[in-house]
């Protein structure tokens, strides 16, 4: 019982992290240049907790090392997309895609590809799960092709990096590769954070010469005064990453992931109505209630 009690936290922190991402976006805009560095900051300080968590030891093997860089990679790319739709669409939507992704697209793969077994309950929840991504898009308010195209983007690529991390586990298992564990490979994808979007950070520094936020331009010195807003985010989002860790140390990863799922929809859709006034449409209300039906038939006890 008390496995479901981490998780749960954890996706009360998990909402949290969005509500504080998109504090971070009313602040400082949603341009490419504030989100490399926001990734940057985040990555930096996941590098650094999880090193120190893992008892200050540095293994490397480069089966690893390129997993957590593909991983990063397409979670930079949904990150940075990520700013634009909570600026258009709201916390709720946003979550919606990310989450529902990250779950179904690693779980068809598993079917697919790594011979999971089949259940007809959870199939079922993939057809509730998928009906209500499609009910959530015509649900957003000045519904905008734009926005459903990046909703859909992130939804992709959220569930390739959970193909990635399912990959990286299932290898583990095989000892077909060298791997680290898994505390090491998410520092490794601090690293590879960090340096993915530093680079991309110096190169558009210089490109973009004048972004502006409610017509006042964005320095340097804000993005650094936004700093600690960034370690805060980052430092939420670290706990509830280690918390789904320890929950998942006993939970297998078919209660773990739709209790993420549905539980990071719900509490953000309440964090997005409380600290932002969203009201979500009736049809993405609808939505929110099947993606948690549809979570509930993944569940096992």
């Amino acid at each position: 019982m008390i496995n479901y009690l981490w998780i749960l936290i954890a996706t009360v922190l998990l909402a949290f992290e969005f509500v504080i991402q998109k504090l971070y976006q009313g602040k400082l805009g949603t341009s490419p240049r504030a989100g490399f560095f926001y990734n940057a900051m985040y990555g930096l300080f996941t590098a650094v907790v999880f090193f120190a968590v893992g008892g200050f030891k540095l293994t490397f093997t480069p089966f690893s090392a390129i997993m957590a860089f593909l991983m990063t990679a397409f979670a930079v790319s949904y990150s940075v997309i990520g700013f634009r739709v909570l600026k258009s669409g709201g916390v709720s939507i946003y979550t919606m895609f990310l989450m529902t992704g990250g779950m179904m697209i690693p779980y068809i793969y598993g079917i697919t590809f790594l011979n999971e077994g089949v259940n007809i309950f959870r199939i079922i929840g993939l057809v509730v799960i998928a009906s209500a991504v499609v009910i959530s898009s015509g649900g957003i308010k000045k519904t905008s092709w734009t926005l459903i195209a990046m909703c859909s983007a992130v939804f992709v690529l959220n569930g390739l990096v959970g193909i990635v991390s399912k990959q990286h586990q299932v290898e583990m298992a095989a000892e077909r590769f060298e791997t680290v564990d898994t505390i090491s490979f998410v520092m490794f994808t601090g690293v590879a954070k960090f340096v993915m979007c530093a680079i991309a950070y110096l190169i558009t520094s210089k490109t973009e010469k004048k972004e502006t936020v409610g017509g006042e331009r964005v320095e340097s010195k804000a993005l650094i005064r936004a700093l600690p807003l960034t370690l805060l985010v980052a430092a939420v989002g670290g706990a509830s990453y280690f918390l789904q860790l320890v929950g998942a140390s006993n939970l297998p990863a078919s209660v773990l992931f739709p209790c993420v799922t549905g539980g990071s929809i719900i509490f953000s859709s309440l964090a997005g109505l409380a600290f932002f006034k969203e009201k979500p449409s009736k049809a993405q209300w609808l939505a929110i209630a099947m993606c948690f039906v549809g979570t509930c038939l993944f569940l096992e006890f």
